[in-house]
């Protein structure tokens, strides 16, 4: 074998093992990006406080138990489970609570629902993180968890 046959091997053998590598951890961290994001689609559970969300461009809404709404701002009870049944009044949102490992789509004509447990007390920021218009950066607003 000659020398510049021998370097080609050597070097396509390293960039081989460098995009295996790759590959693996890419799969490695996206298997846990998505388990650590909560989206139930199943049955709410007994007691739960349930919350209707709307997506519309550009705004969120939520409709509370008791029948009252509020736009871009969502305040919910401490240490008790909260099941969100959301969908979109126009095109595809997807609501984002980072700090409640919250994320689920809003699809017109579909209800999607996600539980979760607010632990502890605080404002917490959340947006749309589906490319939904013109103004999708105004998608924002605040989640306030409150003692009970």
């Amino acid at each position: 074998m000659n020398d510049k046959l021998r370097k080609e091997v050597i070097f396509i053998s390293v960039v081989v093992v460098i995009l295996i590598a790759s590959a693996v951890l890419n799969v490695f961290l996206i298997s846990n990006i998505s388990n650590s994001v909560s989206q139930n689609n199943g049955a709410i559970p007994v007691g739960a406080e349930v919350i209707h969300v709307v997506g519309h461009q550009w705004a969120w809404t939520f409709i509370y138990p008791n029948g009252t709404s509020s736009v871009n701002a969502l305040t919910v009870p401490v240490n008790r489970n909260i099941a969100l049944v959301v969908n979109s009044s126009d095109v595809i949102h997807d609501l984002y609570i980072p700090e409640m490992d919250v994320q689920v789509y809003a699809v017109p004509g579909m209800n999607n629902t996600v539980v979760f447990d607010p632990t502890h007390t605080g404002s917490f920021y959340f947006e749309c993180v589906e490319y939904c218009g013109e103004y999708h950066y105004r998608m924002t607003g605040t989640l306030q968890v409150v003692s009970a």
